[in-house]
């Protein structure tokens, strides 16, 4: 029988193989590591800037509204009020673009305090939170938003992160909508065999342009880039919160008549529980 005995040659060629690849290996990590050192310092870098930017920014806005009531003589000058709205416009929109970035680079590293969440309860403070928000400087009224929820399951997760998912989706499922026409947003659970929370939120607005239903997650993409403001950031944070805490998002390609964003999370229920929370989500 013959014997196939490795000749000094192929066993060289074998050990100078295994070397590269060590090597190789060892350069991949080293890169792994400076990109995270990168990353991480990118994410301190924008947490300084953003707090340092507040403060500079509160003065502005508090100089502009003194000149909302300021006493100029009457009549007031030509366009002083609409220079004065601008002013107002322009840092509410700089306010919001802060607010965004110092979220942005503090959802992937923030510390999580995983705790059973009363999804219903924290929706309706959204909601209520929401029906008393004054009018944005510059802005006029606008039509009352209809929000409705069927009965919300419980679900695992950090109560912060949590509640600036739902602020950005239903701020989200309430601006996109004709002018002049009043926000319908309805928001929905049930519980999957695999013991995920699906909750959908949806609205009957402009909705999402085809072939955009994965990229508005993306880093400042903009749907609706010049009818609507946005930093185009806030998918994306929600999109780094549901991951983080063990979950999916996406939006229904197949929802017509406005949008529809669902997401995943873990039930925050034992097992033997699941097939009665599964009748009361339906209900």
């Amino acid at each position: 029988m013959p014997h196939n005995f490795e000749t000094p040659a192929a066993a060289t060629d074998v050990h100078a193989e295994l070397a590269r690849e060590r090597q190789r290996n060892a350069e991949l990590e080293r890169t792994v590591r400076e990109l995270s050192r990168s990353v991480a310092d990118l994410e301190a870098f924008s947490r300084e800037i953003s707090h340092d930017l507040k403060a500079p920014l509160a003065g502005i806005c508090g100089y502009a509204q003194l000149l909302t009531h300021l006493d100029v003589g009457y009549p007031r000058p030509d366009d002083y009020d609409d220079f004065v709205a601008e002013i107002n416009r322009g840092t509410d929109r700089m306010t919001r673009l802060i607010d965004d970035v110092l979220a942005y680079s503090t959802v992937r590293g923030a510390g999580l305090h995983l705790t059973a969440i009363d999804l219903t309860a924290l929706v309706d403070d959204v909601i209520a939170d929401r029906a008393m928000e004054l009018p944005r400087p510059g802005v006029g009224p606008r039509p009352v938003p209809d929000i409705t929820r069927e009965p919300l399951p419980p679900v695992q997760g950090d109560h912060g992160m949590l509640r600036r998912l739902m602020e950005n989706l239903i701020g989200n499922a309430v601006k996109y909508v004709r002018p002049g026409e009043p926000a319908r947003v309805h928001i929905v659970a049930e519980v999957g065999e695999d013991a995920m929370v699906r909750v959908e939120v949806t609205d009957h607005g402009v909705g999402i342009p085809d072939g955009q239903h994965e990229a508005i997650f993306g880093e400042l993409h903009r749907a609706h880039p010049d009818a609507y403001p946005g930093t185009g950031l806030g998918l994306t944070i929600c999109r780094r919160i549901v991951e983080r805490l063990g979950g999916t998002i996406g939006a229904d390609p197949g929802f017509r008549g406005g949008a529809r964003i669902w997401f995943t999370l873990p039930v925050a229920v034992v097992s033997d529980q699941l097939p009665a929370l599964k009748s009361s989500a339906h209900s």
